[in-house]
């Protein structure tokens, strides 16, 4: 690649005598030099000089005007870097003085020798170029420090911080040493002993002050460098981690709670197992009561236990897993005073705790659990926010809003809604983060005392169910949390689950008294590893005629049903066994017992998406793959099993 010619240098004269300032040009031109101009009065070369930017000027002392060449120099030294060739007829001391001040690069006397002159310049040019270069060099590396991300000190061996950076005084507090800088003692002290020691330190993971005060994580490093004068000092740098930080310890507190989850969840699948035999232990014992006309109220007393345990195995389920919403219809007062106990204990002895229940009007359609939750999350944020003690209240109601306003989030429509508020006589909420709160990981609790996950909990579970945030708080006053939702239609007395159950007791029943009804001494093989599970269940079958095979494991079914004496009608399986599930193990059996209706058992935990329609209190749930399998989640009633039984076997699936 061809280089072209390097451009000419360009020296201004500044000469008050023409004659000889024109007897400079023609040397400068016969010497191949560029003139941008000839002046005489300093004045006019400094109000051009940024405008031809000349790479030398070649200066008389005596000029025209007030200023003279020694003024001039130093203005076009400190201002442009221009340099200046003194030429002048001045040698006496005092001038010569002056002139170094202005760090002149010659100071040749008139009358001048072209020799001299010239070598003078091309030194002056070369000089020039060179401070040029360093200059750049510098402006360079220091932008570098000062504007880089990292806080940058320059520290000396005692501690005390020499130079720093832009990036630092936004992270510390003003700090004018590492000791000040450093929040944890142990770090400090293995700092300095390295800064004495000469060796490096880091990089280490240190607690800061940070510029606004609070505690701040930074990523502390140190190398020793040596100053022009000699002395050793040492460079650090402190890269800000808070943020990373408070990221990490809450992965690591959701890795927690997914521990907890998968514990809750097999807890909750052994603890259905355990409610399925007490359910199914109450029916044998209700059957037999009913026929000798005895009390029902102790049964009745277990079934009502039952379903509350089932109720709080759904809760583990849904904390151990992403479960699908379940709305049903249910009154907000309904849902305080069923809570009421919960919210104390949350609430503790430091506060007190008042529930202002409506008439019970304040109806919803919504996931009763996951509100219960959203409601719990508020409770305790009020609790917290009260470390003095004082009053919390849980209002519950009917509002009728005329025209659309503002929420929290988003714009209340006009309408009538039921709503559920938490009010506390706390800290109050600052104008700047109630913007923030309902954010993910957003808290302005200590870190050992929230994740910054509850409000914005609350939010989905809100928003699940059509409903809307109201917000009022006041810094020193309090907090008022509303949850509103569209008020619903009030179900008719008993309700469709009320009258699910009653159909399906007297269908059962029907069953039992005519001992063979559906089952007319059908076989059901029946594959379930829990043994009580299993125990029940064959008693069950038993009572209404069915013909039991029981199987421990999926092995021990296939060897039972190759016997064509026991060729099964139907399969009952749980839908997750080891080495082979229920719907594998049901196409095994198809092989030879082709069409074979199946029923699945299974825990909510183990559903897949399809099978999520499956409620967890017994509901029978059509798989969409055939119209003879079904799933039935446990714990379950005797009636959703002899109903699920009887319509696969009927073929309406």
């Amino acid at each position: 690649m061809s280089v072209g010619p390097e451009p000419k240098a360009r020296i201004a004269i500044c000469e008050d005598e023409r004659i000889v300032a024109l007897d400079i040009r023609a040397f400068l031109q016969r010497n191949d030099y560029e003139v941008p101009g000839i002046y005489a009065a300093a004045e006019d070369l400094l109000a051009s000089a940024e405008a031809t930017r000349p790479d030398l000027v070649l200066m008389d002392i005596h000029l025209q005007g007030e200023m003279d060449g020694v003024e001039a120099a130093a203005v076009l030294f400190e201002r442009w870097a221009i340099p200046v060739i003194l030429l002048t007829a001045y040698a006496d001391g005092p001038t010569i003085e002056r002139a170094k001040l202005t760090h002149p690069y010659a100071y040749i006397l008139k009358p001048y020798d072209e020799r001299e002159l010239k070598t003078a310049i091309s030194i002056g040019l070369y000089r020039a170029s060179m401070e040029r270069k360093l200059r750049r060099n510098e402006v360079r590396y220091r932008s570098l420090f000062e504007n880089g991300l990292a806080a940058t000190m320059l520290v000396e061996r005692g501690g005390t911080i020499l130079e720093s950076n832009r990036a630092y005084s936004k992270f510390s507090a003003g700090a004018s040493s590492v000791q000040e800088f450093l929040s944890d003692e142990s770090e400090r002290a293995l700092l300095l002993k390295s800064m004495e020691d000469g060796n490096a330190y880091g990089p280490s993971e240190v607690k800061v002050t940070s510029a606004d005060g609070r505690e701040a994580w930074a990523l502390l490093s140190a190398a020793a460098i040596e100053l022009p004068d000699g002395t050793r000092a040492y460079q650090c740098q402190a890269v800000d981690i808070t943020e990373r930080k408070t990221l990490m310890d809450q992965l690591v507190h959701a890795q927690k709670l997914s521990a907890l989850g998968r514990f809750a969840g097999g807890v909750a699948h052994d603890f259905n197992n355990v409610l399925t035999a007490v359910m199914g232990y109450s029916r044998l014992l209700r059957s037999d009561f009913e026929n000798e006309g005895r009390g029902l109220e102790e049964l009745d007393g277990i079934d009502h236990a039952a379903k509350r345990a089932a109720a709080l195995s759904r809760q583990l389920l849904m904390f151990s897993r992403r479960d699908e919403t379940k709305p049903s219809v249910f009154s907000l007062s309904e849902l305080a005073g069923d809570n009421e106990r919960m919210m104390r204990r949350i609430v503790g002895e430091g506060a007190t705790l008042v529930i202002r229940s409506g008439d019970g009007s304040d109806t919803v359609l919504a996931d009763r659990a996951r509100l219960e939750q959203a409601v719990v999350n508020l409770v305790a944020n009020a609790r917290d926010a009260m470390p003095e003690g004082g009053r919390i209240v849980v209002a519950t109601g009917v509002e009728r809003i005329d025209e659309a306003r503002r929420g929290a989030l988003d714009e209340i429509p006009a309408g009538e809604w039921s709503f559920i508020e938490v009010s506390d006589e706390g800290t109050g909420i600052s104008p700047e983060d109630q913007a923030s709160i309902f954010q993910p990981f957003f808290t302005t609790k200590p870190p050992d005392r929230g994740t910054g996950l509850g409000l914005s909990t609350v939010v989905g579970i809100v928003s699940q169910a059509k409903g809307r945030v109201d917000l009022s708080s006041s810094v020193g006053v309090g907090t008022t949390m509303r949850l509103l939702f569209p008020r619903a239609e009030v179900p008719r007395q008993g309700g469709p689950e009320e009258e699910r159950e009653t159909a399906e007791r007297e269908a059962a029943k029907s069953w039992r008294d005519s001992r063979y009804g559906a089952a007319n001494g059908r076989v059901v093989l029946l594959v379930e590893n829990d043994d009580s599970v299993r125990a029940i269940i064959e008693a069950l079958l038993d009572r209404v005629g069915y013909r039991v095979l029981s199987a421990r494991q999926p092995g021990e079914a296939l060897l039972l049903s190759e016997n064509p004496s026991h060729a099964p009608d139907i399969l009952v399986a749980d839908n997750a066994m080891t080495l082979m599930n229920g719907p594998v193990l049901a196409s095994r059996l198809r092989i030879t017992y082709k069409d074979l209706p199946a029923l699945y058992l299974r825990n909510i935990e183990y559903a897949s998406e399809d099978e999520e329609r499956a409620s967890a209190d017994g509901d029978v749930a059509a798989d969409p793959r055939g119209p003879k399998e079904a799933f039935l989640s446990k714990p379950f009633r005797e009636e959703a099993l002899l109903s699920a039984l009887a319509s696969l076997l009927d073929g309406s699936g």
